[in-house]
């Protein structure tokens, strides 16, 4: 987004319920009659134009000076938003209460300051907001010498102290824990950009840290989940989906046992749910998937107190859904999984703008593949082409390429062969400027062009079979896990090589593992 349209961008972020509280606030005031006429117009446009600004506003002499008046208006969005957010966001909440200390020590109501300090501290305290702790105790100290330390004594002074530098380990502790986390997820969402970048192995430098080795070395409950998501991450990227599942189900058992209550926490258990269940579908526990998905859409029952913001709401409806399609074309669902569709579809032509661009895709994505696999190929093909269709973002878990790689399914499964010679050359051409393709999608690629006129059915089944066997033969490479996950490639050659719907196959393997 260019500067210019900065403004734009900013308003058009906005919600209803947002962008109405600063009307009430700009209409209240006469010298702001400027910035809403300007506010109500950026919000009319589907696209910014500067000229159709100035056509609009061409008799008001803030026309004249525009990007002084754009600049008023933007800072005014942000004024009115903190005060709209104080209640919603416990920082913003605490900032704010730090802001009427300074006012009422400034008038010198100091003991006022004091009955707000204690909640602030309590606060903060109970939700480890260790910079604001440290002001906390920056504030007792001043006060202590306004009063010229009356009633206090030398170890009230030491106390204040040793506080201080408790809270400084417990911050730096925090900061390392975080630190090693970032390098962690860098290296995992790398993996799903680059392909064939080597990062990954530094993970085993990042894991043998002194910290990482005793989960009762992290000294807050957010070191703690940082300590959690390091290791299963870890375990996640080198293959072993049982001991990421250990660690994911650590994470979410410590927000269930918590008591905290904030929107933050709210985030942060949600975050929990959502990444043990592709470790849980990973490794067949479907009952415990459907569970989750209830515990993730009635997570507000937890939190009684606290406002759902509408981010949390639409990211609750994609990620469920993008968990639910998978459930139900890993058990071969497909009545379950059409009336899934049925409320998914609306939504999203209402919501659409709301929900953030990759989770977005991934939905598109589950749902052109839950159509694929119940044989409703031209409705795939329709959600997928809003993926190919879409160039704004290098997606973190490598969407578009199994996009291109269903894509020629789906062309092969429609008989286009015309399609497939083509489609095997810019899939190629794709596939390479990521890096290089792996083993899989070259095997695949041959397959496919050698096969596009290929009718015969008995030649058919020998050559799937055969693809089977190469396929099943290629080494797990740490980049590849995402690619691997999003096409159960095996299934879809089992379908063809036994003549029935790729659900069907779906559903016997549910129904083996159920039994087992």
């Amino acid at each position: 987004m260019k500067k210019e349209n900065s403004l734009f961008e900013l308003i058009h972020s906005l919600n209803n319920n947002e962008k109405r509280y600063f009307m009430l606030e700009a209409t209240s005031k006469r010298k702001d009659s400027n910035l809403s006429k300007l506010f109500e117009f950026l919000s009319s446009q589907k696209k910014y134009s500067e000229d159709a600004i100035l056509k609009k506003f061409a008799d008001d002499n803030f026309s004249k000076q525009l990007h002084v008046t754009k600049n008023h208006l933007y800072e005014a969005i942000l004024k009115s938003m903190r005060a709209f957010n104080i209640e919603k966001s416990l920082d913003h909440k605490l900032k704010g209460m730090l802001h009427d200390i300074q006012f009422l020590y400034d008038k010198r109501l100091v003991h006022q300051a004091k009955t707000i300090l204690k909640r602030v501290k309590n606060l903060s305290e109970e939700h480890e907001k260790f910079t604001t702790q440290l002001e906390v105790l920056d504030w007792e100290a001043k006060i202590l010498a306004s009063e010229f330390y009356v009633g206090s004594i030398e170890k009230d002074i030491d106390t204040i102290s040793d506080k201080y530098y408790e809270i400084l380990e417990k911050l730096q502790n925090s900061r390392e824990y975080n630190d090693l986390q970032s390098k962690m997820f860098n290296n995992y969402y790398k993996e799903g950009i680059e392909r064939k970048n080597e990062n990954y192995k530094t993970n085993d430098q990042i894991i043998s840290q002194f910290i990482l080795k005793d989960e009762n070395r992290s000294l807050s409950f957010k070191a703690r989940c940082c300590f959690y998501n390091i290791h299963s991450i870890y375990y996640k990227i080198n293959n072993n989906w049982e001991r990421a599942y250990e660690y994911r189900k650590k994470l979410l058992q410590l927000f269930d046992e918590s008591e905290r209550i904030s929107p933050e926490e709210m985030n942060m258990h949600f975050a929990a749910i959502n990444n043990l269940l592709p470790v849980s579908l990973h490794l067949g526990k479907h009952r415990e998937v459907a569970d989750l998905l209830v515990k993730m859409r009635n997570i507000t029952e937890k939190y009684p107190k606290v406002k759902i913001s509408e981010d949390l709401e639409m990211k609750i409806f994609t990620h469920s859904n993008i968990a639910e399609l998978s459930l139900f074309v890993r058990t071969g669902e497909v009545e379950k999984g059409l009336k899934l569709m049925d409320g998914i579809t609306p939504f999203i032509i209402e919501n659409e703008k709301k929900i953030r661009k990759f989770p977005l895709l991934h939905l598109y994505y589950n749902i052109a593949y839950f159509y694929f696999s119940i044989g409703k190929y031209s409705q795939s093909i329709q959600w997928m082409n809003k993926i190919l269709n879409e160039n704004s973002l290098k997606s973190v878990e490598d969407i578009h390429s199994s996009s291109h790689i269903l894509t020629m399914i789906l062309q092969y499964e429609q008989g286009r062969d015309e399609l497939l010679g083509y489609l095997a050359r810019s899939t190629h051409r794709y596939l390479n400027k990521l890096e290089g393709l792996y083993d899989f999608e070259t095997i695949l690629l041959s397959f496919l062009k050698k096969n596009s006129t290929t009718r015969n059915k008995k030649d058919l089944n020998r050559n799937f079979t055969r693809l089977r066997e190469q396929l099943a033969k290629t080494r797990y490479e740490p980049g590849e896990r995402n690619a691997l996950s999003t096409i159960d490639l095996l299934a879809w050659i089992d379908s063809k090589i036994e003549g029935i719907h790729f659900y069907e196959i779906m559903r016997k393997r549910a129904l083996t593992d159920y039994n087992s």
